[in-house]
């Protein structure tokens, strides 16, 4: 008869046993594997894998139960049903708390031996399906984690470059700010990092710097655009772009974090700043990490209404502003960094 994948190991150290054992499986259907004692079946198990074990429990060399400690070490999920004497049940029983699927008092009863094995080996084709089919739903999962962050990314990319076409094109409407926003995000970044912050923090960082100015939007370009000195009438209209912008990010829910920039990066250290007159640690850290980037970008490149100072200058004039305009702390950490590095941020902001 075809085995169709039945494949029995018999280890018992009586011939006679063995014998009939074998005669049983064979006419049901079974490959056959034999084994004199537990050693001897330990290397058969380990060479053929057979789904399904019965062994004694007393033999000499190694009895049963070490037999099953050892098979189930090579093979967790290997079928073993175990044949022992009336007087023996006890060990039997310790037998199942080893792994042994099932115990079979002798002399065995040919019905529940074979609907043991096929129970055992049903049991043993479940263990290997839900560990398979665990295995395949870990896979998926990391592959959809995987494809989550790669898509995750792709739009994070995307918003960033949105915001730096937005930055880009309030520049342009701002005359002589050119690639500004595109610099002062360097400086502020790389300040951020510098005073410890954190990536989430650095996050909403870049998104503010990149759209500090976006309130000017609703600032009429009579004003903004005017080439001379503002009107006191001017500049009560000018200073509301703040307010403008806040309400324009603040209900766009990755782009909260930006608020604090947006609204307040006008504000002074010693509370003469706008909208709100904070003063000290009461403004937003970001705010104070972009008034220092801000003011070095407005002292370093030409406007309409002033010229252009030496990096050195412009250092010079900060720590004078720090406590005033500045946060001191900030500032130190701006001063910590070196020149070649916001240099390089200069180059590349003009780069097409």
């Amino acid at each position: 008869m075809a085995n169709n994948g039945k494949h029995v190991l018999i280890v018992d150290d009586d011939r006679q046993v063995r014998e009939v054992l074998h005669e049983i499986f064979l006419s049901h259907g079974y490959k056959c594997e034999l084994a004199n004692d537990g050693r001897e079946g330990l290397e058969i198990f380990r060479a053929t894998r057979p789904p399904l074990t019965v062994t004694d429990v007393k033999m000499p060399v190694m009895d049963g139960l070490e037999f099953l400690k050892s098979a189930l070490k090579f093979d967790a999920d290997a079928a073993v049903i175990v044949l022992t004497g009336v007087g023996d049940v006890k060990t039997a029983i310790e037998s199942l708390k080893v792994g042994a699927y099932d115990f079979i008092i002798k002399p065995v009863n040919v019905d529940e031996l074979l609907i043991a094995a096929e129970r055992a080996m049903e049991r043993r084709e479940l263990l290997i399906e839900r560990r398979e089919y665990q295995a395949l739903l870990e896979r998926r999962v990391e592959e959809a984690t995987r494809h989550l962050a790669l898509t995750l990314r792709e739009l994070q990319d995307t918003y960033r470059a949105t915001l730096e076409a937005l930055g880009s094109a309030l520049d342009t409407r701002d005359v002589g700010t050119e690639a500004h926003s595109r610099r002062v995000h360097g400086y502020a970044l790389t300040m951020a990092r510098a005073h410890g912050l954190s990536e989430d923090e650095i996050k909403d960082i870049e998104h503010g710097v990149l759209l500090h100015d976006i309130g000017k939007i609703g600032i009429p370009d009579a004003i903004l655009l005017k080439p001379g000195p503002l009107t006191p009438e001017e500049w009560i209209v000018m200073r509301t772009h703040p307010e403008v912008g806040r309400r324009l990010i603040e209900r766009i829910p990755f782009l909260r974090g930006a608020v604090p920039i947006v609204y307040h990066h006008h504000e002074r250290w010693d509370g003469s700043g706008y909208p709100l007159g904070l003063r000290g640690d009461a403004i937003p850290l970001g705010a104070r990490i972009f008034a220092v980037a801000d003011a070095l970008d407005a002292m370093t490149f030409d406007r309409p209404y002033s010229k252009a100072m030496s990096y050195e200058a412009a250092c010079r004039e900060i720590e004078r502003c720090a406590g005033t305009h500045f946060d001191p702390v900030v500032v130190r950490t701006f001063l910590s960094i070196p020149e070649a590095i916001f240099d390089e941020i200069r180059r590349r902001s003009l780069e097409p």
